[in-house]
């Protein structure tokens, strides 16, 4: 990603617009809704994790300035808590998505249709 000046990235629970956090989204240009094959979605409580599975993972797509990936790390604790991957969406773009890990969803509810609607 050298000289480039933004990103994309993949947003599908409190980062949504309406959620809790959206606000962080600061600088960010909606570029669309978009989907991911092959991610299971799980209900935490006051927010959801997504992980590799079976399903399908609904949520936006935004271009966000390269300075937001480090806020955005810091609220998804990544690497700890979820780790950031580079991947290409149903559309064929490719967004930063965080994912959790399997061990980490154990015991909590799989949201089977993929969209979070927990929204503030």
């Amino acid at each position: 990603m050298d000289g480039q000046t933004t990103t994309e990235v993949f947003v599908y629970g409190s980062l949504l617009r309406g959620g809790q956090y959206h606000s962080l989204m600061s600088g960010a240009e909606f570029l669309r809704e978009d989907s991911l094959r092959g991610i299971d979605l799980y209900d935490l409580g006051p927010y959801p994790m997504a992980i590799p599975g079976q399903n399908r993972l609904y949520g936006e797509c935004y271009r966000i300035p390269l300075g937001l990936l480090s806020r955005l790390d810091e609220l998804e604790e990544h690497p700890h808590v979820y780790e950031r991957q580079w991947l290409c969406l149903d559309s064929g773009n490719f967004a930063w998505i965080y994912l959790g890990r399997p061990e980490q969803v154990q015991g909590c509810v799989l949201i089977p249709d993929g969209r979070w609607r927990k929204l503030a």
